[in-house]
């Protein structure tokens, strides 16, 4: 442990618990190494929340934190947002170490630890009326955008099929902007029998499709929907399309082939949130 006399605190700021590292070989640095692969957060059973205006997200959502990194340079600007954490360790590398951990191309020099949020809690299908159901998505990006949009337009849940891509990877937590904290996410074992139960409580399932399939703004879209995106290159499997109950397009009037997974889900979504407001 380090005193904290050394960064010019305060009295109060004393109980802090800040450590500094120097050495590659830390178990933290090696930690958060293992953290950027899926495999070493489920080992770990924790994920990493990069950059300020997530970690400030995080502590808004009271998100439990395990600890909190921060480079040398950024630590004066950082630590009163810390205060607030006492119990929770704070480590301090050079910028140099810090660079080197970060999952992101320009790193902003702080970084939260915390534990994988449940993605397990099968009663998510249980409550609510509007949700998104994901087919084997796998761009990271992708993930994070419809994640946001969803929580954005007010629906209830997110569902993961098996082969999507982790909602705790790194780059969709930043693409999520924080809603990763705000709308349930569950990670299905089985998305079938998370249809089926959706289906006995009155949700309609809208497979989103270019071909066969009734515009958004025709459709009832307002409530009681699940709307169902597929893979980026194949689209959704035929299993699902003889599980769905609707097909909903948007149209395209101009040259492009096709829209781009989130770019589609945005519209839908959007379309479902639009027609809410206005039936209310």
């Amino acid at each position: 442990m380090l005193s904290l006399a050394c960064f010019g605190k305060s009295g109060e700021e004393m109980d802090m618990q800040v450590t500094r590292i120097t050495s590659a070989s830390n178990r933290i640095i090696k930690q958060l190494r293992e953290l950027a692969d899926r495999k070493g957060r489920l080992r770990h059973n924790a994920f990493i929340i990069e950059g300020l205006k997530l970690v400030e997200e995080a502590l808004a959502c009271k998100v439990p934190i395990g600890y909190f990194l921060v480079a040398d340079s950024m630590y004066p600007e950082f630590r009163s947002m810390m205060e607030g954490s006492k119990s929770v360790p704070v480590y301090i590398v050079p910028d140099d170490l810090f660079e080197r951990v970060s999952t992101t191309e320009t790193p902003q020099g702080i970084l939260a630890v915390a534990p994988l949020i449940d993605s397990q809690d099968q009663s998510i299908a249980d409550r609510g009326s509007r949700f998104v159901i994901l087919e084997r998505l796998q761009d990271p990006g992708n993930l994070g955008t419809i994640i946001r949009t969803a929580d954005a337009c007010g629906f209830d849940g997110v569902l993961l099929s098996p082969g999507c891509a982790d909602p705790y990877n790194p780059k969709v937590v930043r693409s999520a902007m924080g809603s990763v904290f705000h709308i349930p996410i569950l990670s299905c074992a089985d998305i079938f029998d998370a249809i089926d139960k959706l289906k006995g409580r009155g949700i309609r399932i809208a497979a989103a499709h270019p071909r066969d399939s009734e515009i958004a703004w025709n459709l009832p879209l307002a409530d009681n929907i699940a709307v169902v995106i597929g893979n980026e290159g194949s689209g959704l499997s035929q299993r699902m399309m003889d599980a769905v109950d609707i097909r909903v397009m948007i149209p395209m009037p101009g040259k492009a082939e096709s829209l781009n997974a989130a770019t589609a889900a945005s519209m839908i979504l959007y379309e479902s949130m639009r027609q809410r407001m206005t039936n209310s």
